[in-house]
C-alpha cells in the first residue's frame, strides 16, 4: 500500500493536468494560425449585410406573468388536493372502520390549563443584601 498516494496524485493529474495541457495547445494553436494566415485557403465570405440583421433582432416574445401564485390553497377538510390528475375519489384519510376510537381524543382540549407557578427553593434574590451574602458565601466556600 506504498504506491496508494502515487496512485491518487496520477488520478488528478489526469483528471485536471492532462485537460489543462489540451487546452493549452489548442490556444497555443490558435495563436499561430491568427499570426500567420495561410495563403492556401480562400478568405470565408463575409455574411451579407440583410442576414446579420436578421440574426441580431429576435422576435418579440409575450410578455409573461412574473408573479408567482399558489396554486394549492389549504383549507379545514379539502380534500381537493388528494385528487390528482384524474379527481379521483381516493378516500385518502378516512377511516371508516374506527370512528368510534377518535371520540376520546378530543378531551386533551376541554381540559383547563393551569399557569405554572415559579417557586424556587433556594432565596436568591437580585437586591443589595443577597448580593452581599452570595458574596460572602462564595468567598466563604473558596476557602481551603
Amino acid at each position: 500500500m506504498e504506491f496508494t498516494p502515487l496512485i491518487f496524485i496520477f488520478i488528478i493529474w489526469l483528471c485536471i493536468g492532462l485537460p489543462l495541457s489540451k487546452l493549452n495547445q489548442a490556444s497555443k494553436k490558435k495563436m499561430n494560425e491568427t499570426k500567420k494566415p495561410s495563403s492556401d485557403r480562400p478568405a470565408a465570405p463575409a455574411p451579407a449585410p440583410e442576414q446579420e440583421s436578421r440574426q441580431a433582432v429576435p422576435e418579440a416574445l409575450p410578455a409573461r406573468e412574473t408573479r408567482l401564485t399558489p396554486t394549492v390553497t389549504i383549507t379545514a377538510n379539502d380534500d381537493s388536493i388528494y385528487a390528482g390528475s384524474m379527481n379521483a375519489v381516493t378516500g385518502e384519510g378516512h377511516d371508516p372502520c374506527h370512528e368510534e376510537n377518535l371520540a376520546g381524543l378530543n378531551t386533551a382540549e376541554t381540559v383547563p390549563v393551569h399557569p405554572v407557578t415559579e417557586v424556587h427553593s433556594l432565596p436568591f434574590g437580585w437586591t443589595g443584601s443577597d448580593m452581599v451574602r452570595g458574596i460572602v458565601v462564595s468567598e466563604i466556600l473558596k476557602r481551603k
